[in-house]
């Protein structure tokens, strides 16, 4: 949003790091699209990972995304930076999407932010073990919360949580982590205290949980207020199963909207249509499908081949996570030599970025 205070929000800006994001305690990771950040210890690339306990499905607003990890008692923090100081009295909502990346250890129903005036150092050590810095001080924390109550447990679909803050003034970083307190019924499973949890740590199964943030906002609560009333209610097209009957011998077509702009990175508008699909696919075994990517005339032929075929293995991949083997899905990109329509006007070009799902019987 335009009045968004935090610096590079969706993580794009990079110069030798993310700019605007430190982390402060730990080594939270930094998760990219090949080549995009140069991966180095301490970061971990859970988009890349082939480890399928401690990997993100998909990076929600571009290319590159933040994690971070946390146990029963610690924490890393990644500290953000605002474009300008916050204002005394005055509340602004916090805001981020969030992703489950660890298949083992139980989900958890917030994510926590604390706001500070200046900068805090570096350390590996990790918050909430006794000697770091700031684990004997008492932070008070905001949580941030998705809007239907309850665990955040998808690893397939981005959630936005959400919480208000007021002010003191001259606040200028927001931390992200998981504070003392916070989450401590889910995170209590992990108590090392107990004779079994112990052992299951030492045997590395369960260890501590991750998860996966993107696009971070903090606006003034009154302009957070208008832009949302502004924003209309209906759905973009196709974004249920509804307006794409699923049935043999049928195409689903999923329109540009569906996707990052310029992107292969699938929307969540788009996850209610390809979960059904999946479902339909899991219920009847005789079921394939063959995944076709298409562009508008935009820019040269190459880098639109390129798009379509990202875009319709996206839709591959998006359905091999949810068990559909691979043999049963085949793609192709075709780019821009099949538009649907002309490209002489922005809604036929609109028509003919597209990816189609034609749904047969093997």
């Amino acid at each position: 949003m335009a009045q968004n205070l935090v610096r590079n929000p969706s993580l794009e800006q990079l110069k030798g790091g993310v700019v605007g994001f430190k982390g402060v305690s730990g080594t939270p990771d930094i998760a990219s699209v090949e080549g995009k950040v140069v991966q180095f210890p301490p970061y971990f690339n859970a988009y890349q990972s082939n480890t399928p306990s401690r990997q993100v499905s998909t990076i929600e607003f571009g290319e590159v995304c933040l994690c971070q990890w946390f146990s029963f008692e610690a924490s890393e923090l990644t500290q953000v930076e605002f474009l300008k100081p916050l204002r005394k009295n005055q509340e602004y909502v916090v805001s981020l999407y969030t992703i489950k990346a660890s298949t083992i250890e139980p989900p958890i129903s917030e994510i926590t932010a604390h706001f500070i005036n200046r900068p805090l150092p570096s350390t590996r050590q990790v918050y909430g073990l006794k000697d770091h810095p700031l684990t004997p001080v008492t932070i008070p924390y905001t949580s941030l919360k998705p809007a239907a109550a309850g665990p955040l447990v998808s690893r397939t679909s981005w959630t936005i949580v959400s919480g208000v803050y007021k002010a003191k003034g001259g606040e200028r970083y927001l931390l992200l982590g998981n504070f003392l307190g916070a989450n401590a019924a889910a995170l209590e499973v992990m108590n090392p205290e107990t004779e079994e949890v112990e052992e299951e740590l030492k045997s590395s199964k369960k260890k501590g949980t991750y998860y996966c943030y993107d696009n971070i906002s903090v606006v003034p609560k009154p302009k957070a207020d208008k832009e949302a009333d502004a924003i209309p209610d209906a759905a973009p097209p196709l974004a249920s199963a509804a307006d794409a009957p699923i049935a043999i011998g049928s195409t689903i077509t999923l329109s540009d909207v569906n996707f990052a702009t310029g992107d292969h990175t699938i929307k969540p508008v788009a996850f209610p249509l390809l979960d059904s699909l999946a479902v339909f696919m899991t219920s009847n075994q005789q079921v394939a499908v063959h995944i076709e990517g298409h562009t508008d005339d935009v820019g040269t032929e190459a880098d639109n081949l390129a798009l379509s075929q990202r875009r319709a293995a996206a839709v591959k991949a998006y359905l091999e996570a949810k068990g559909i083997t691979g043999n049963r899905i085949s793609v192709k990109g075709l780019g821009e030599a099949s538009p649907k329509t002309d490209n002489l006007t922005q809604e036929n070009r609109a028509l003919n970025r597209r990816v189609e799902i034609e749904i047969y019987q093997e």
